[in-house]
């Protein structure tokens, strides 16, 4: 079929200019749009078949919709690619083949994904399409020193245990530090340009206790630091742990990810390879339910896994992270990756060490 770049590939890139122009240069995202010669025709779309879709955590105002004869969906070119995650994508040169209908190019959503390694899931009932560029396929440099650190509860509430509960007041200046020495605390999707980040780190906090939202969060705000949450979806709104009102909250702030750590924090080794894929796939399904966004980072409860845990993770998750060990080196397996214990006893000293 012949491409080429005529009015209408013209047109749909200066409405994309006019959309990014708010974009400092090194976060733009270089667009080129190739056009169809196919001809408008009365309806080559349908109707029976919208589903609603999601783009980097984003509902499109337009439903997809499935051209005759096709099980695939096409969506408003410009809409959708102006929901894709700005920083993720910055730099990139990405090439949209559309079609062009009742006055607007479309884009075919599972075409487009495919070409550009966003993943995609489907709600079974067809009514929903995610589309997460993180938890598709992307390369990580290599090579790259990232500490990873491992925190559970803040403040002073020692329910889980008082060694896994850091003071609020300990964090404050754990992070201060951070700060001062010219570390940049980051999201596991944002190794994807881990070369050009200077001094990487990645905070988690693990198990979703109701003081990540009332002590954490402030923190976070306060010294405008990411930070990535690890939850267990069967403890949701429990008394001792985050709501799904909180968790959106967190998220809409650009300054939290919102992880798994199963549905109800087993020992997966102790687990049948069934039972395993149901904890961690139930986990990401209702994850991805809440945010609009596929998860893609699992933490093992306790760091307990084994090679039936790894085999179904290698296909539903880009990242797994264990207890304890050295720091992340990029190019390391990446679902074996070891964390840094920050705990209650953790000195101010001994912190510091780790950060020269």
């Amino acid at each position: 079929m012949e491409k080429g770049l005529n009015w209408r590939s013209l047109l749909l890139l200066l409405s994309l200019s006019a959309l990014f122009a708010f974009l400092s240069p090194d976060q733009e995202i270089m667009l080129h749009a190739f056009l169809t010669t196919q001809e408008e025709s009365e309806e080559p779309f349908t109707a029976e078949h919208e589903l609603d879709v999601y783009v980097d955590g984003k509902l499109l105002s337009s439903p997809g919709l499935s051209a005759e004869g096709e099980a695939k969906h096409y969506a408003p070119a410009a809409e959708f690619l102006d929901a894709l995650d700005k920083d993720f994508w910055a730099g990139e040169t990405l090439h949209c083949a559309t079609v062009f209908y009742a006055g607007r190019d479309f884009l075919c959503i599972e075409d487009f994904c495919a070409a550009q390694g966003i993943s995609l899931y489907r709600e079974a009932d067809d009514s929903k399409l995610w589309c997460t560029s993180a938890a598709g396929d992307w390369n990580v440099p290599q090579g790259y020193r990232v500490p990873v650190l491992m925190y559970h509860g803040v403040g002073d509430n020692l329910r889980p245990g008082a060694e896994l509960v850091v003071a609020a007041e300990s964090l404050d200046a754990q992070l201060a530090l951070l700060r001062e020495r010219g570390y940049t605390p980051i999201w596991f999707e944002d190794l994807k340009h881990v070369d050009q980040i200077e001094k990487p780190v990645l905070l988690t906090f693990d198990d979703g206790y109701r003081d990540n939202y009332t002590e954490l969060f402030p923190l976070l705000q306060k010294y405008r630091m990411k930070a990535t949450l690890f939850i267990v979806s069967g403890y949701l709104d429990s008394p001792h742990n985050v709501n799904r009102e909180q968790i959106l909250e967190m998220q809409a702030s650009g300054l939290v990810s919102i992880q798994c750590h199963t549905q109800y924090h087993p020992d997966l080794d102790t687990l049948s390879a069934d039972l395993q894929e149901e904890e961690l796939c139930w986990s990401k399904v209702e994850l991805l339910k809440l945010t609009n966004k596929e998860p893609y980072v699992v933490a093992y409860p306790r760091g307990r896994q084994n090679e039936e845990t790894l085999t179904i993770c290698r296909k539903d998750y880009r990242f797994g992270v264990k207890m304890g060990g050295p720091a992340y080196v990029t190019g390391d397996d990446p679902l074996l990756i070891h964390r840094i214990g920050i705990y209650r006893s953790t000195t101010p000293e001994e912190f510091a060490a780790r950060f020269p």
